[in-house]
């Protein structure tokens, strides 16, 4: 592909502290994978050969490590942001800017999809796009199940994004948060777009194709904190202002006050100037025009474009959230074989150990060095590295990460269990968090509960 990669991994995971306490948002493991491997593989398999990835200082070694352990293949160069700074993506896509040379794809490392990037290229080529966005439906049951841990009022985050009558220009952009009681558009808009689909049910799954103009842009705006709260809104409310004339055509315009505006600031269409893509300029020679009802050209002159591909079908979900990062580890075993087509995928490690009368079903996933004993059940779960998991043992729907020892009669539901854990015999658990090297008494009963470090909560 003719872009480069980038991929966010400097994120805290703020929606799911409990986790991240002691494990860097992008080393969260699904599947038995780190997280940022679901990105990386996705690069992979589109042909890249090389990615940049911004991640906290403290977690570069890991993730490389981690990485090239599980065979990839691609150059990692892996930028490492400070981590006592609580840095925007933004400010961090501002932090590589002279490492950018083409146009760029933009991708947070909590994204799992098996999407061929092919065809968001492709939609951004076609229409000489200033950014392509990926979108997705969210299914009810992402929103609907219930996070593990101590309950609390959901909070919805939704956007309204306004598309023409083809589905694929984005005209407008909103957060349910920012949405005021009415929504207004301008004569200039309606004029070139009557038609507009607002739709208020699709995921931003956080990955962008950018033109190099934009990067520039965003290194002399340093204000910009976010690229999805600031700015993608930003391209897509300025798609229809007219640029400013040029200086030598305002009447009354002398050489001493052209010279007394040299230090203006430029504006956002002084940076599309040099858009010299071969896209721009096949479009510039071709007589097609992306409109009916006038002779106007091609995309009425705008030089700003804003574009989104939907995936309809297959499988997409940000892991970043609580309530989805159990999803996706419910979701991921069924998935390996196609997002690894060239990797054999076992459901059950060859080292595991799993005594007889003991049952695990196909949605699950055993990792390496794990020991099962007698007539345990495990349903829907995943199961990480140098486990102890005692006899008559019961886990559904939950995510029990490496090195944990779990004693006989546990019954666990719909949880989350934290590396180094210890659970004395006869637990109950249903819809909790158990955190980082926590011991959980033997006849415990606890639903709903976070059994956490309070004291590394409080650092954070």
């Amino acid at each position: 592909m003719e872009f480069q990669a980038v991929i966010m991994a400097g994120g805290r995971g703020s929606r799911m502290t409990d986790l991240t306490a002691k494990c860097p948002k992008a080393m969260l493991p699904v599947g038995n994978n780190p997280l940022i491997w679901y990105p990386v593989n996705m690069l992979e398999r589109a042909g890249f050969e090389e990615v940049i990835i911004i991640a906290l200082e403290s977690s570069v070694t890991d993730i490389q490590k981690s990485l090239v352990s599980r065979g990839i293949k691609m150059k990692l160069d892996i930028v490492g942001i400070p981590d006592n700074e609580d840095w925007g993506t933004a400010e961090s896509l501002r932090h590589i800017k002279d490492k950018i040379k083409t146009d760029i794809l933009v991708v947070g490392c909590d994204l799992i999809s098996d999407i061929s990037l092919h065809q968001i290229a492709n939609l951004h080529q076609a229409y000489d796009s200033s950014v392509t966005m990926l979108l997705s439906p969210l299914p009810d049951q992402y929103t609907d199940i219930p996070a593990p841990g101590i309950k609390s009022k959901k909070k919805t985050e939704r956007d309204f994004i306004g598309f023409d009558e083809k589905g694929k220009r984005v005209l407008f952009l909103t957060s349910e948060v920012d949405l005021e009681e009415t929504i207004s558009f301008s004569k200039s808009t309606l004029k070139r777009h009557p038609y507009i689909n607002i739709r208020s049910k699709l995921t931003d799954c956080h990955l962008y194709l950018l033109k190099k103009w934009v990067v520039d842009f965003l290194a002399e705006n340093q204000r910009m904190y976010t690229i999805k709260g600031e700015l993608i809104p930003h391209l897509v409310r300025r798609q229809f202002c007219r640029p400013k004339a040029q200086e030598s055509e305002i009447p009354g315009n002398t050489p001493a006050s052209l010279a007394s505006q040299q230090d203006t600031k430029p504006s956002i269409h002084d940076f599309t100037v040099n858009n010299d893509s071969y896209s721009s300029q096949i479009i510039d020679l071709s007589t097609w025009i992306d409109h009916d009802g006038d002779m106007a050209d091609c995309f009425h002159g705008e030089s700003i474009r804003c574009y989104a591909h939907i995936q309809e079908e297959g499988f997409c979900i940000r892991a970043n959230t609580l309530s989805s990062y159990c999803e996706a580890n419910r979701q991921v075993p069924r998935l390996l074989s196609t997002l690894s087509p060239h990797k054999e995928c076992k459901l059950i490690h060859p080292t595991a150990v799993v005594k007889e009368k003991s049952q695990i079903g196909q949605d699950c996933l055993v990792g390496e060095d794990v020991t099962v004993g007698e007539k345990v059940s495990i349903k829907r779960s995943v199961i990480g590295r140098n486990c102890t998991i005692g006899d008559k043992v019961k886990i559904t729907g939950s995510v029990i990460m490496d090195n944990i020892h779990i004693a006989e009669s546990c019954n666990i539901q719909g949880s989350i269990i934290c590396s180094q854990a210890q659970l004395s015999e006869k637990c109950e658990l249903k819809d909790c968090i158990v955190g980082h090297r926590q011991q959980i008494i033997a006849m415990g009963k606890f639903t709903n509960e976070a059994i956490i470090d309070v004291e590394k909560m409080m650092e954070i």
